[in-house]
């Protein structure tokens, strides 16, 4: 009877074994679609979307694990002719004590200023603690991890301490543009830089769990926060489906990574978190 038992046990926990989510850091990437070439590419700007055939194409390749769309959160909020007062701000809190605050305000000397970040999402099942050069000491779930071109201009070299940041950022609920959402929702702000999205303004408050390599960067900060805490914050705030010409792809291999990028020419893929902006 006690081998029985025994014998019942050991498959529960090999089932069990089997059942955890397998995690692969290597072969994510996000694809975007565009006629441009790399020098002249950057992401959500000037895109054509993809279609739903070529979509369905790529996640029907076998060896693709994973295609999920993917957004940004600007913080931007400066709109032109409109520099009299600072626009967007975060404000750094290091062992829940206010240790800096910085404004986005070129105009103005007076107030310390930080270059733009762009917020993306990370799924849940891509592990970005092997991409640190520090992690925090204490256990943080649903963290954000900067870049370290972010990490330095806030001012925070290590993570010795607990940091949390207070972001304000930009949501985008539309790709639809005109003048009777603006009159239903005057707290929304019109995307200056492509005119394909209104914008909804929110103060992100996330933890800091990690300082990415240095090698993850690019013209502009990084910051990454969960993708299913972005994904639900565009849901709750969003006017109608925010449709992106940005998804992230997982790969069993380098093999089908080729069979992705042989669907189409234009096409561009690069490995996610983002190694600045080259793309395959």
């Amino acid at each position: 009877m006690k081998k029985i038992i025994l014998c019942i046990l050991m498959l529960l926990i090999v089932g069990c074994q089997k059942q955890e989510p397998k995690v692969q850091n290597s072969n994510w990437y996000m694809a975007v679609k565009s006629t441009k070439k790399d020098s002249e590419f950057t992401p959500f700007l000037d895109e054509s979307f993809f279609t739903d055939s070529s979509l369905e194409e790529i996640k029907k390749t076998k060896g693709v694990e994973e295609v999920q769309p993917i957004y940004i959160f600007d913080t931007n909020l400066t709109e032109p002719g409109k520099l009299d007062h600072p626009y967007g701000n975060v404000k750094v809190y290091k062992n829940n004590d206010l240790a800096a605050e910085y404004f986005y305000d070129p105009t103005n000397d007076a107030v310390e200023s930080f270059v733009l970040i762009n917020i993306w999402g990370y799924p849940q099942d891509l592990n970005m603690s092997a991409f640190t050069t520090y992690q925090s000491k204490g256990e943080v779930a649903e963290g954000c991890y900067l870049s370290d071109d972010v990490a330095r201009q806030l001012g925070i070299d290590n993570l010795e301490e607990d940091y949390e940041l207070e972001i304000y950022c930009l949501i985008p609920v539309s790709n639809t543009i005109d003048e009777s959402m603006l009159e239903e929702h005057p707290e929304l702000v019109q995307d200056v830089t492509n005119d394909k999205q209104l914008l909804y303004p929110y103060t992100l408050k996330v933890k800091v769990a990690g300082i990415l390599d240095s090698e993850i960067s690019s013209s502009r900060g990084q910051l990454y926060i969960p993708l299913e805490q972005m994904q639900k914050l565009i849901s709750e705030h969003q006017i109608e489906e925010v449709r992106t010409n940005n998804y992230i792809i997982r790969t069993e291999n380098d093999e089908v990574l080729e069979k992705v990028k042989a669907i189409d020419e234009n096409l561009k893929l690069n490995q996610y978190p983002l190694h600045t902006y080259k793309y395959d």
